[in-house]
């Protein structure tokens, strides 16, 4: 046990001196290179809808939020803390260096944790799986050579590994969610926020440098950075492709070039080429802009948007968006949260997503020991079910070309229309404003259904009884 503690010792202090190096040859680097361009903002309009042609034809994704927070299941020192689960260090105003040596026992992971996510997305439909490799608490789940506060240290396991690899297996296209938030780095400059006594506003309230008398003085922004930067570098260099950067989170006041923006995406572009990223490091749509207001959308900060726990009435014209969203209320895993949407929900939304031409990424919140709640397995399977029988209508389809029905939802691809009935209306009737012939049948099955006209409208009659009572789909195309 003391051999085993000296050797442990020898190994921190050796990857301690590994991330001093580090952090001191980075600006050495930079200074004597040039940054390159920022591929987005030069990018053909082919090319660009080459990049994200997976990405638009998968439009269902899963969302994993597990770190340290996930040990802490909601409660510190035993009392449930108010808020979101993996905010908890910041909700209960915990130090970091108490907050990492809580936490460390309660986190160890399962052996084939990993698999067992991969192969649940890929049970549910999900094309895509993405993952929190750093949250806000700065816990990293890689291999870092530039702190000793990650996975490899804490477990003996390189955890991006096992995943990334899993997720490959199953053939899963790979995300990584990487926060610009760091509530361990010392040179973060939020950290002391910590130590107040008082709940804080959200960060993307009133907590900004320009409100903040404080933060120049206790803020050393540029070395921030440069660990920001090397981490990221760590995980797009050593871990294959990687096909989206799912970047976390900006607020007024502290967004963009506070984080070197245009530099860390060209960094991470120019090692992959063919990567997707949000638009996170400069805006996050969804709080403060829910209606989709392009007005400040700039494809040079990113390929997509992301509004978070709603599906904007209108979607988002002309952009590429994807909503994210909780099975409950919370991201990481809360052993008191049993607020969980049905599953009828969960599929009406993905539907809704696709139907405005965006993606639904559905997160679950894995417990400490990577264990999938099951509630959440459950609604997955689910979820899985319904897009074995229907998933054409989801996959690679387009926004709808009509207006809004109060039945359901439209979903298209080319001519083709796939009507998801949610609701059989007081007639059985479907009136949809086209015109010409058109044949009408059951996507499930595919019985006949009898279609007729109304003047410029055209009918089609529903079956007695929906077959699906959360969403049947009707495949209508050109006689």
């Amino acid at each position: 046990m003391q051999r085993f503690a000296s050797i442990a010792r020898f190994r921190i202090a050796l990857r301690y001196l590994t991330a001093c190096a580090c952090l001191l040859a980075a600006p050495l680097s930079m200074a004597t290179s040039t940054a390159p361009t920022v591929v987005a903002s030069t990018e053909s309009k082919a090319a660009f809808d080459a990049r994200m042609q997976w990405w638009r034809e998968a439009r269902f994704g899963l969302f994993v939020h597990w770190g340290l927070y996930s040990g802490a299941a909601g409660r510190w020192n035993g009392r449930p803390v108010a808020g979101t689960a993996e905010w908890i260090q910041r909700n209960a105003h915990v130090p970091a260096d108490e907050y990492a040596r809580q936490m460390r026992p309660l986190f160890r992971p399962k052996p084939g944790f990993a698999r067992e996510w991969a192969r649940l997305a890929r049970q549910a439909g999900a094309k895509y799986l993405v993952f929190t490799s750093k949250h806000h608490e700065g816990f990293a789940l890689h291999d870092s050579a530039v702190t000793t506060f990650d996975a490899k240290d804490f477990t003996d396991r390189d955890l991006v590994k096992e995943i990334v690899d899993a997720a490959r297996a199953e053939g899963l296209k790979v995300g990584l969610y990487h926060s610009v938030i760091d509530w361990h780095h010392p040179a973060y400059p939020y950290r002391d926020f910590l130590k107040l006594e008082q709940p804080l506003p959200h960060p993307l309230e009133k907590t900004t440098p320009a409100e903040d008398p404080g933060y120049p003085q206790r803020a050393d922004l540029k070395e921030y950075q440069d660990y920001l930067q090397a981490q990221v570098r760590e995980l797009v260099e050593h871990y294959g492709p990687i096909d989206i950067l799912w970047w976390d989170y900006s607020n007024p006041g502290a967004e963009g070039e506070t984080w070197r923006a245009r530099e860390l995406m060209a960094m991470v572009r120019e090692r992959q080429p063919g990567i997707v990223m949000n638009n996170r490091l400069y805006r996050s749509l969804g709080y403060d802009d829910p209606q989709g207001s392009l007005k400040w959308f700039d494809r040079a900060h990113g390929d997509f948007t992301t509004p978070e726990q709603a599906i904007p009435a209108n979607g988002v014209v002309g952009v590429d968006w994807e909503a994210c969203m909780t099975m409950n209320d919370t991201w990481g895993y809360n052993a008191h949260d049993r607020h969980w949407k049905s599953t009828a929900t969960l599929i009406r939304d993905l539907v809704d997503a696709a139907s405005k031409g965006g993606n639904f990424l559905l997160n679950i919140g894995p417990q400490a020991d990577g264990s999938v709640p099951q509630a959440s397995v459950l609604r997955l399977r689910q979820i899985g079910a319904w897009m074995q029988r229907n998933g054409e209508s989801v996959y690679a389809t387009t926004a709808s070309p009509l207006d809004a029905v109060g039945w359901g939802r439209v979903t298209a691809r080319g001519e083709r229309l796939y009507l998801h009935v949610f609701e059989r209306t007081k007639d059985g009737m479907l009136r949809l404003p086209l015109s010409g012939k058109r044949s009408a049948k059951l996507l499930q099955g595919g019985a006949s259904l009898e279609t007729s006209r109304e003047g410029e409208t055209l009918v089609v009659a529903l079956p007695a009884e929906l077959p699906d009572a959360i969403d049947t789909v009707v495949v209508l195309d050109p006689a």
